[in-house]
């Protein structure tokens, strides 16, 4: 079952690695955030990848680093023709900073990043750079078949070397010259509106009229571009919202769930249940 909150319990001392990751078929791209860092480097791939209201395609050379709980999907189109090959690896923040004490170039730079956390730090390499870092992770991950690559050293010796030919800007998509290259896709419009009207009633028909589109065929649209459909992404929104509120307000789990858009308690506690595993209050209580 799909959880919107994905905390990755196979970190071993804040780190877990996966290289090459091939998938051919049936994958199915969800929202969900983790509570560290994900790094990805596409391999091979075609799809979309949603974060901050956005959406950037899938191909070789792209790479994604999702900060702690940024609400993200990746989602693939996977065929035996045309598989999704990928390398992943979790760290955590603290480990991050350790890695990176000694060298205060890269971690001022990374620290840049933290700062700009709401902002999506996407990075289209060029093919040198694909080689490159393809050829830096196929070593780190033959230290790891022989259990070397686990020490810390080996851990910042890798982020050293990633930070140091990821390129200094993030792939910008709202920028003048991409703007200039394509319009905006109706599933931007759509994130854009949905970021601060989520708690209102009748999504659907306000979205139609803004987009002068049938709710129909917009919702056609919105899964074309993304992968998924509006309501999966409304609700994405809507109990991220509710995570927030449940650790930084002392509000009562009806008030949430009012504030977010669902009158009904007892709906709002059997959905939040149903994306993150546990009620309002046990996941309050997780936190302390």
């Amino acid at each position: 079952m799909k959880r919107l909150f994905e905390p990755v319990h196979r970190l071993q001392s804040g780190f877990w690695w996966d290289y090459g990751i091939r998938v051919e078929q049936n994958y199915k791209g969800y929202y969900h955030w983790h509570q560290c860092c994900e790094f990805i480097l596409v391999h091979e791939g075609e799809g979309t990848v949603v974060v901050g209201q956005k959406t950037f395609g899938i191909k070789r050379g792209m790479f994604f680093l999702f900060m702690p709980y940024q609400l993200h999907q990746v989602y693939a189109e996977v065929s035996p023709e045309k598989p999704y090959i990928r390398s992943i690896f979790y760290i955590d923040l603290l480990l991050v900073e350790e890695c990176l004490r000694s060298f205060p170039s890269l971690s001022g730079r990374f620290e840049q990043v933290l700062i700009a956390s709401s902002e999506n730090h996407v990075y289209e390499l060029d093919a040198p750079t694909v080689v490159t870092l393809e050829e830096l992770y196929a070593r780190y991950d033959a230290s790891s078949r022989s259990g070397q690559a686990g020490k810390t050293e080996a851990i910042a010796l890798l982020l050293i070397q990633l930070f140091c030919w990821l390129p200094q800007e993030s792939l910008r998509e709202d920028s003048a010259e991409r703007k200039a290259k394509r319009p905006i896709r109706y599933a931007e419009t759509v994130m854009r509106w949905i970021e601060t009207h989520f708690a209102e009633e009748n999504i659907m028909e306000q979205l139609a009229e803004i987009t002068h589109l049938t709710p129909n065929y917009l919702s056609r649209i919105f899964r074309q571009e993304t992968g998924s459909s509006i309501t999966d992404y409304l609700i994405a929104k809507r109990i991220r919202k509710a995570c927030w509120m449940l650790e930084m307000t002392v509000l009562a789990v009806e008030q949430i769930g009012q504030e977010i858009g669902y009158a009904n308690t007892s709906y709002f506690i059997h959905l939040f249940k149903k994306e993150t595993g546990m009620t309002p209050l046990k996941y309050r209580s997780s936190l302390h």
